[in-house]
Parts: structure tokens; sequence; C-alpha cells
């Protein structure tokens, strides 16, 4: 069997069911596996979300590791974005981290990063898959087994990024904004209230704590308690996070989610650079308006490949880069996307320009091809949005987008359907490369026969 058959491979990643797939004793082995694919005494960082799986399964990969005489930095809770801004901070030669995998129940991720702090393409991962399957494993001698250490790296994170907005920090406190935070149950609840709170933003957070059974977040529901906490309490903006502090979506003051196409246009405006010759990464599947006029060098990336986009934004040495998914990458700060650094963006060109997020977001719109909207019921929203993810219609490959899913053709042609800012309906946003209007109509007629039909079965 070909590594990228095994149950535990998804995407290129190795991601499965925690104590079913993936489970203690594979997790050992794929550790070792990582160990012999490096060097000896190499130094690889740990860490976590929340979930009581993830800490099983990280102490077994990491004794997979150990037994294999790799030195050990563990950093025990962490958001993704803090684990590779860390591993190329403290100069690690790798970086590992376990967190659940969004919209995909009980899926749990083990993610690998190289010393940039980029994730392992699926080719390194399958090379540490061949090995583990051949069961060739170095093992070290008792003495030689690798030492575990430990670091704050998020207090190190978090004076880096206070220290990366100082300039920001007068124009927030003068403003005095109020913001509501989702912290999606992951540990950036330690690090994002705090550093607003220190900016001079007025701060409400939901989805705080450390939870027995997390719910997948964001999801429909949070985002609908989300929007809702900002109107009633006049709210300058929202943020919703994922566990992962990797993906953001944005509320406006309106209680308007925003797309992450619209997040990206405010973000590449609020830092743009007027040198013609400077490069943007840009998902191939993001719509044109977002890029069209930025008289920027653009390099597409494609969708599915782990850490490609990043991997892109470093070759090229890009200014900026971002996809539809909610992912935003700002090399001059980490290598991976932060969602903390986007939400402070906004709310940076919020204070400087003195304006509401809604009129900030109306100056850099995204104009859609083709919309429609559909009711649906909120309670069905997420398992229609996971069947979706799980199984795409023929002739589709389906995209993540955190507020819904994008359907896409190989000829760039796609469909994003997602929560509405009307009560109980779903959105959907049609794209067409030729700008064809029947074109658009079929795909508007195919949209809502899929959503016919799965509210008709008996899911």
């Amino acid at each position: 069997m070909e590594s990228d058959q095994k149950p535990y491979i998804k995407w290129g990643r190795i991601m499965a069911f925690s104590n079913k797939i993936l489970t203690p004793e594979l997790a050992s082995l794929l550790g070792g596996a990582m160990g012999t694919f490096l060097d000896p005494k190499a130094v690889v960082m740990v860490g976590r979300d929340y979930r009581r799986d993830s800490r099983m399964l990280k102490r077994s990969f990491s004794g997979g590791l150990m037994a294999s005489g790799i030195e050990l930095i563990d950093l025990h809770a962490v958001p993704t974005n803090v684990m590779q801004f860390s591993v190329r901070r403290f100069g690690a030669d790798a970086g590992v981290i376990i967190t659940r995998s969004h919209n995909l129940a009980g899926m749990v991720s083990i993610k690998l990063f190289d010393s940039t702090g980029i994730e392992y393409s699926s080719e390194k991962v399958n090379q540490i898959v061949k090995i583990a399957d051949k069961k060739e494993i170095r093992r070290v001698a008792s003495t030689e087994v690798g030492w575990i250490s430990v670091a704050d790296a998020m207090k190190i994170y978090d004076r880096a990024i206070a220290s990366f907005f100082a300039e920001s920090k007068k124009l927030m406190k003068d403003a005095r904004m109020r913001v509501v935070i989702d912290c999606a149950c992951g540990p950036a609840s330690l690090i994002l209230p705090d550093l607003l709170n220190e900016f001079g933003c007025e701060v409400i957070t939901l989805n705080a704590h450390r939870p027995r059974n997390p719910e997948f977040l964001p999801n429909p529901k949070s985002l609908v308690r989300l929007r809702e906490t900002v109107r009633a309490t006049d709210s300058d903006l929202g943020i919703a996070l994922d566990s992962e502090s990797r993906h953001a979506v944005i509320v406006d003051g309106q209680g308007r989610i925003r797309t992450a196409e619209e997040t990206a246009s405010v973000n590449l405006h609020s830092r743009y650079d007027p040198d013609s010759n400077a490069t943007v990464v840009v998902g191939d599947t993001v719509h044109p308006s977002v890029y069209r006029d930025l008289r920027k060098n653009i390099i597409f990336s494609s969708h599915g490949e782990p850490g490609g986009s990043a991997r892109l934004v470093m070759s090229h040495r890009a200014i900026y880069g971002f996809n539809d998914t909610g992912l935003f990458f700002l090399p001059i700060f980490a290598p991976g996307s932060d969602a903390i650094v986007a939400a402070l963006t906004v709310l940076t060109q919020m204070a400087r320009e003195q304006i509401k997020s809604t009129d900030l977001y109306r100056r850099y719109q995204v104009y859609p091809q083709r919309t429609a909207v559909v009711t649906f019921p909120l309670d069905r929203m997420l398992q229609f949005f996971t069947t979706i993810l799980n199984n795409p219609p023929k002739g589709f490959y389906a995209i993540d987008t955190f507020i819904g899913i994008k359907l896409v053709t190989e000829t760039k042609e796609w469909i994003h359907l997602y929560l509405s800012n009307e009560e109980h309906s779903l959105q959907i946003e049609i794209f067409d490369p030729q700008s064809k209007s029947d074109k658009q109509e079929e795909l508007i007629s195919f949209t809502r026969n899929l959503i016919n039909q799965y509210l008709n079965s008996s899911y």
C-alpha cells in the first residue's frame, strides 16, 4: 500500500480519528520515523492544543522522537501560529503540533514543520510514513536518548507581536475600540485578549475556556453568536479565530460576516508597498477583484499542498500571501499564517483612518459576479458543510473556508456556499472565469438542487 493511501494520511498530512486509527502506538512509531528522518541530536519543538487526545498523542509522538536521539523543546499548549513562529525564532531543526482538524468530526492532525517554520510537504510526510512502514527506526543507546526542555514560547511571541505593532499601540489607544473575540477554546485565549487590552481596547471574549469536549469552532452557530454579540454590545469589530490561530473570520461593526477575500483585501491595502516589482502570493481560487488592481507581481498558489503557499511566499520573497480559506502570510513577522496579525492589521487600519470597520471593508470591497440567498436551517448547516467537504459533488473539489465551503472545478469555476448575513440562510456566490451569464445561471441552479437534495435527505 502506498503511503498516500494510508488511512491516517489525508490531504498530504497525518490526519485520522484519534484512538481508533491514530493510536498512541502509531503516534510513537511515526515519531520514531520522523526522528530517523532527521539528523541525530536534532532539536524539535513539540506542542498541542487543549484536547485530551492531543495531549495523549503528543506524549507518544515525543517518546518516538526521543528514542531516536532527538532533543525536544516542549511548548505544551500553543496555537499553531506560535509554533511556526517559535521554530524559526529558537533555531530548531523541526516542529510538531498535534491539533484538531476543523470540520472533520473526531479527526486529529499531526502537523510537521521544517527549520524555517513551514509545514512539511506531502513528499516529506510520505518519506516519514515509508520509514514507519518498513520499521527502519533508528534506536539509540539508553545514554543517547533525547532530552526534554521547556520554553515559554507564548510569552516570547506575545512580546514579539507587541513590538511589531508598537506604532499601532498609540493609534489604537486613542481610538478606544470595543472588540469581541471568539477564541475557539484554543491557546490563543492566553494571548490576544490581553494584548488588545494592552493596546487600549475594551475586550469581550467568547469560548476562552479549556473545554472537556471542544466543539468545531468557528461554526455557523458560533459565528451567529459572535455577530449577535457585536451588535448587542455596539462593538467595533468581531474576531473569530480557529483553535490553531491560523485562520481568522472578521465580523464588522454592523454584524456582517466578512469573507477571507474581503479581509485579505483590507490587509493588502493596509500594508501596500508602492514597488511594482513586489510579489504577492494569491490562492488560485481567490476572487480576482481582490488583486486585479494591485500593480504587483502576482504568484498563484494551488489549494491542498501542505505549506505550499508559505513556501511560495518564501521562495519568491513575497511581501504578503493569502488564500480564500482565511490564511494570511506576512513573512516579515512569521513564516506561517497568523490570524492574530491579520486581525491586528484590520484594527490598526481602522484606528489610523479613524474609520468604522463597515466603511473600511466597503472601501476595499470584493465584487461577486452572481449571488443568491437560500433559506437553510442553522442547526443543519455544520453537518451540511462537513458532508460536502468530505463528499464533494462529481467534478468538484471542496475547500473549507471556515464560514462555509467552496466547490471548485478544474477550470476554476467555483461556488461558495457560506453563512449568510440574513437569518437562517445560506449565501451562494458564483464565479466563472469566462464571465458567461448562462454558466453562472447553471451553477446557481446546480447549487439550489444540491441544497434541496440535502434538505430532503435523511442526513
